[in-house]
């Protein structure tokens, strides 16, 4: 059984059916795609491709296949361990429930968007014209990125570390994705208002590994992107529906700003969503100190949970890219079907015995 079917539940399912077993693939919403899908996506940092050539395939692959059977709007209500495989109890939109026998599971139920409301210095859901990055990946993928005047901004903020790295809000984590996510948003924006003022206010930039030249420095050399170290605070509402961002800037002497913007842009971290939170109650596993799911090591079986025959796999164990999440979707897959085929385990007889060895030698 696969939890989920976002890119690591999608990518799961797919090398399952590749190495010959049926799959259960249970989803609670209407649609396949997971976060990229409700959220329209626009492009995949950071080779900037459109979220389409990326998840598209995976969803047709699960899709045309007859080894899938697949739930919609179905949550998982309960499991019982049965010898080594497990009695899934699921339960529908309308309350109805079925069971299904399953020999391993694997859970990629993903993450939630910070919703900034709770911030509420900050002004989302108040002030016009404060908007998430998750409002403005649809705004871009549909190519409506207007203002409340309805037209498109010719001044835009956008301020990191919403929900993250805030113990204020309990989120003492780094989400990981935000700096380069605003910084592609950033370019996007460049590129259908060539003439609007984009600035982006930092804690720091962490745009790492590979992103650095392919984000930071492009944003700035080639489009212009402004970037300021700087703590806000507030945000007013100004005339005309701007708004108006009062802090400091902790480059220059911890100068005050108070800056008029037709937009702004809150770039909201991850969390574990709701969805994930019933699935970690629903299979009994445990919760580390950020309030993800805890996998068994996180260093040498980031994929195995600390439940015998069940895995994990995307964003429910912690922040990640779409990219990570497909490749742990993969190792989780590959974990599940040894276990449903061999029964490997870590404390496994094979390994006992190897173990044995080893100390008797």
């Amino acid at each position: 059984m696969v939890i989920g079917a976002g890119p690591a539940g999608l990518s799961a399912s797919r090398e399952l059916v590749n190495m010959g077993m049926n799959v259960v693939l249970v989803e609670r919403e209407s649609y396949l795609g997971g976060t990229p899908k409700k959220l329209k996506y626009s492009l995949l940092f950071p080779e900037l491709r459109p979220a389409g050539e990326v998840i598209d395939p995976l969803i047709k692959t699960v899709q045309e296949s007859k080894n899938v059977k697949t739930y919609m709007e179905t949550i998982v209500d309960g499991v019982k361990q049965e010898g080594n495989g497990f009695v899934v109890s699921l339960k529908d939109k309308k309350g109805a429930t079925k069971t299904e026998k399953v020999s391993a599971i694997v859970a990629a139920s993903g993450f939630e968007h910070f919703d900034s409301r709770r911030k509420y210095e900050y002004g989302y859901g108040v002030v016009p014209n404060i908007y998430q990055i998750s409002d403005i990946e649809r705004m871009l993928s549909e190519n409506k990125l207007v203002t409340t005047t309805g037209k498109p901004p010719k001044r835009v903020a956008i301020l990191l570390c919403v929900g993250s790295r805030d113990a204020t809000i309990g989120n003492t984590y780094c989400s990981r994705v935000c700096c380069a996510v605003s910084t592609k948003q950033a370019m996007e924006i460049k590129e259908r208002v060539p003439d609007a003022t984009v600035h982006i206010y930092y804690m720091d930039i962490r745009t790492y590994g590979l992103m650095e030249d392919k984000l930071y420095w492009k944003s700035q050399l080639e489009y212009r992107v402004g970037f300021i170290r700087g703590r806000i605070s507030e945000f007013m509402r100004g005339p005309n529906d701007t708004v108006i961002i009062k802090g400091e800037d902790t480059m220059n002497l911890n100068r005050a700003l108070a800056v008029p913007y037709d937009m702004v842009i809150l770039a909201n971290g991850m969390e574990l969503g709701l969805g994930s939170k019933q699935v970690a109650k629903a299979l009994g596993l445990e919760l580390e100190d950020h309030g993800f799911i805890k996998p068994m090591d996180p260093d040498r079986m980031p994929v195995q949970s600390t439940k015998k025959g069940i895995f994990l796999a995307g964003a429910l164990t912690g922040p990640k890219t779409i990219s990570d999440s497909i490749t742990e979707g993969t190792a989780a897959a590959i974990k599940a079907y040894e276990y449903a085929t061999k029964g490997i385990w870590e404390e496994s007889d094979f390994n006992k015995k190897a173990m044995a060895q080893v100390v008797h030698h």
